[in-house]
């Protein structure tokens, strides 16, 4: 099923892709493809339908990724926040003695080498 919405949702973003360098403005494909697509629909009747295809294109792209992300999140809810989650999985448990030894004065103290 997410599959098949992504595949969707990839088709979506290439068709809003080429719309959008399709409208009118400072170039873009239309004027690439030498205003083919003014004279298809009119001078004004293509604008008026780039814009509204263009609309509905972004809603269903926006519409199919709310979808996924909803459909692909974790299946399992906690009220137990993220950083709570990692804090309780960095844990160490260090292991500290009860009671402190001090070294005795023999052990601070080196012996005397007889090398004579």
């Amino acid at each position: 099923m997410i599959q098949f919405l992504i595949t969707i949702h990839t088709i979506v973003s290439v068709l809003l892709i080429i719309v959008v360098l399709m409208q009118s403005g400072q170039g873009g494909l239309n004027s690439m493809m030498g205003g083919t697509a003014n004279t298809m629909l009119g001078a004004t009747g293509a604008n008026d339908f780039i814009t509204k295809l263009t609309t509905g294109l972004g809603i269903a792209f926006i519409g199919l990724a709310m979808l996924i992300g909803a459909l692909s999140g974790e299946s399992n809810s906690s009220s137990e926040s993220i950083l709570q989650k990692e804090a309780e999985s960095r844990q160490v448990d260090e292991f500290v003695p009860e009671e402190f030894v001090l070294p005795s004065s023999d052990d601070l103290i080196p012996e005397e080498s007889s090398s004579n």
